[in-house]
């Protein structure tokens, strides 16, 4: 007797409908002590999600976990409020970004001076229309 041939994806699919309503369910985030030195690990493919610089001197960093961090640069990064990416250089081939490793930006090697844990970038205010 032949067994039908069922893709992996539609079991992948299956899975993921079954598991649905479980994952409505979400655990409420870990309180995080907000200032407090840290580092960002960058294990297998967890590293950065997005940034925000703070004009030349700073960045909100988020990780793929959705959290954020501050790192404050050491000197002035000019590139930074005008950067579409970053990289990050960890030292000496580390798994974690904190306050040892540079950020590159445009060519540029921005040392981070401090790495702290962060409830992210301010809001933007919208401005009212003229009119």
């Amino acid at each position: 007797m032949r067994h039908p041939f069922i893709p992996l994806s539609l079991i992948a699919i299956s899975a993921a409908t079954l598991a649905s309503p479980a994952l409505a369910h979400k655990r409420p985030p870990v309180p995080v002590e907000l200032g407090k030195e840290t580092s960002i690990p960058f294990i297998g493919t967890i590293g950065l999600y997005d940034f925000e610089a703070d004009g030349h001197r700073g960045v909100w960093l988020q990780d793929q976990r959705r959290h954020w961090y501050y790192a404050t640069i050491s000197g002035v990064c000019t590139g930074l409020p005008f950067a579409n990416r970053i990289a990050v250089d960890t030292r000496f081939g580390g798994t974690s970004l904190d306050r040892t490793g540079v950020l590159l930006v445009d060519g540029q090697r921005c040392y981070i001076d401090s790495l702290v844990t962060s409830a992210g970038p301010p809001k933007k205010v919208k401005r009212p229309k003229k009119g």
